[in-house]
């Protein structure tokens, strides 16, 4: 099983890397968290003095009137600016950024003053994009460990993780510098973990283990508590272990819980001075203060949003969930536990934020709120009564799956979910519509008819755009537009798009010959 999971990680960080967008400057979620990092090695704290310096043009009627900043967040009490984050994403994509300068400096890249210069920061961000894409494979890998923990035979758990890795939008999120493919591989490694610790001699180590992959999990975005109540909910209801062993173990998850909210509090304190100011800034969004953030009211347009809108629904963008609705009998049945706690986290995922002021996540692809449970929610379609391995429907949902990933890989969400104009100054209805909405809501709503990628690829000349940002989101093209669109773009190699392209490619495709074989080698399901 060591080689099969080395083989599956090589393969989707190869894939994720390979369609890689590289371009972090689209929206604050992404180039806020590079600043976080790029700032914390440079000045040691997780300040973006970076952001708050960026401005762009504000457009009316074809013509520029005037300037915004790009900063989404808040000035705390030490007057630095600050992103509505967690403190752990910034953390974790530290890694991939000291690689990136490493690199930067390796092939010759100078860091010029800010303002007379731009490759380095781009090239360096591209790098540290790729924090998602190693994020994204853990999720896969971490999947395949609970499915074996929880009986699935070794071919079905192996068809299920690429179907995971390949086939649901957790693939685009391997690609970006969101911070749900952190929490996805935080928490379906703690799931991993907790399942193992049922049958474990020395459980606890494995429970501390999922306990900490909690408090990340929190750290990296709050909103990812929201899903913890349901790990607690599957350990009591484990009746295979003692009572009083259940309690304890709940009370260690419950304890993470706790810490992790109690820390980002602190966070919260420390930077505003108020436990509940997250520091995020909804006056461009929100005429009537103070905001609603979630409305009851609202709830069910925002769960039709997430089940039923065709450029949003669950079951579009993870059709091997599907699987999982067909597999649930037999996983109730077998392992009430398990599902119970999905059951728990798909309930509570929908309820929030189906009453969320942006039940679609913002700008993204599909729905973004629940990206970090679909490796969750996948495990009901593993256990040893599976019927994964029924090749039609298999087949329709790699299918069906594949048809919205890799487009969504091309397609930048913000290029083609942007808001546009008529001719008279007018908003012109795409992915969101225009409202007259209640006091604290926001007045812009996404549009349940929008369809993803047409707007986008329908626009002239979009395949063959010169500029970054533009045409085909992937860093291997952001590599010889920089080259062509940067100020100081010639410091990027002329080859570097071509040998990206290419150890990417390789390493993926060997992998992919590796993974082939060890399927091969594996007994047949019965």
């Amino acid at each position: 099983m060591t080689w099969t999971r080395i083989a599956l990680f090589v393969f989707f960080q190869a894939l994720y890397a390979l369609t890689s967008s590289g371009n972090i400057f689209r929206v604050p979620d992404e180039f806020e968290v590079y600043f976080q990092a790029e700032h914390l090695i440079d000045a040691g704290d997780l300040s973006v003095p970076q952001a708050a310096a960026m401005n762009r043009p504000i457009i009316v009627k074809g013509r520029m009137v005037g300037q915004e900043s790009f900063f989404f967040g808040r000035v705390g009490l030490d007057g630095k600016p600050y992103a509505p984050y967690g403190p752990a994403v910034a953390l974790l994509a530290v890694p991939h950024h000291l690689a990136g300068r490493g690199l930067a400096a390796m092939i010759g890249i100078p860091r010029a003053a800010r303002g007379e210069g731009s490759a380095w920061a781009f090239f360096v961000g591209g790098i540290t994009m790729l924090a998602s894409a190693t994020a994204a494979a853990l999720a896969v890998v971490g999947f395949h460990c609970a499915s074996i923990a929880l009986g699935t035979s070794a071919r079905t758990a192996l068809l299920l993780a690429m179907l995971l890795g390949g086939a649901t939008v957790l693939w685009p999120y391997g690609t970006s510098l969101f911070s749900e493919a952190f929490v996805a591989a935080a928490l379906i490694w703690a799931a991993a973990f907790l399942i193992e610790a049922r049958a474990a001699i020395r459980p606890m180590p494995r429970v501390a283990m999922a306990a900490a992959l909690i408090v990340v999990a929190g750290l990296t975005n709050v909103s990812s508590l929201v899903f913890a109540p349901a790990f607690v909910a599957a350990i009591l209801a484990e009746r295979s272990v003692a009572a009083g062993r259940r309690w304890q173990i709940a009370a260690i998850v419950a304890g993470a819980i706790l810490l992790a909210a109690a820390l980002q509090l602190g966070w919260n304190a420390y930077r505003f001075g108020s436990l509940f100011e997250f520091g995020y800034d909804w006056t461009r969004r929100i005429r009537v203060l103070p905001p609603r953030v979630f409305a009851i009211d609202e709830m069910p347009r925002g769960i039709a949003v997430l089940l039923l809108a065709p450029g949003k629904s669950l079951f579009v963008w993870a059709p091997m969930l599907v699987l999982s609705l067909l597999n649930a009998g037999a996983t109730w049945r077998r392992d009430r536990a398990l599902a119970l706690g999905l059951l728990v986290a798909a309930a509570s995922g929908l309820l929030v934020f189906g009453a969320h002021v942006s039940p679609e996540g913002g700008f993204a692809h599909g729905p973004r709120h629940l990206v970090p449970i679909i490796p969750l929610l996948a495990l009901a379609a593993a256990g040893p009564a599976s019927r994964a391995h029924a090749k039609p429907l298999l087949y329709a949902c790699a299918i069906v799956g594949v048809l919205m990933a890799l487009p969504a890989t091309a397609v930048s969400y913000l290029e083609d979910q942007a808001f546009r104009f008529n001719r008279a100054g007018n908003p012109v209805p795409g992915y969101y519509e225009v409202i007259d909405p209640a006091p604290g809501r926001s007045r812009i709503r996404y549009r349940f008819a929008h369809i993803p990628f047409l707007t986008a690829t329908g626009t002239e000349g979009w395949f063959s755009s010169p500029l970054i940002g533009q045409g085909p989101d992937y860093f291997f093209i952001h590599l010889q537009q920089g080259r062509e669109d940067l100020r100081d773009g010639q410091a990027i190699p002329e080859a570097l798009q071509w040998i990206w392209a290419v150890v990417w490619f390789v390493t993926g495709l060997t992998a992919a010959a590796v993974v082939l074989h060890l399927y091969n080698a594996l007994p047949r399901n019965p």
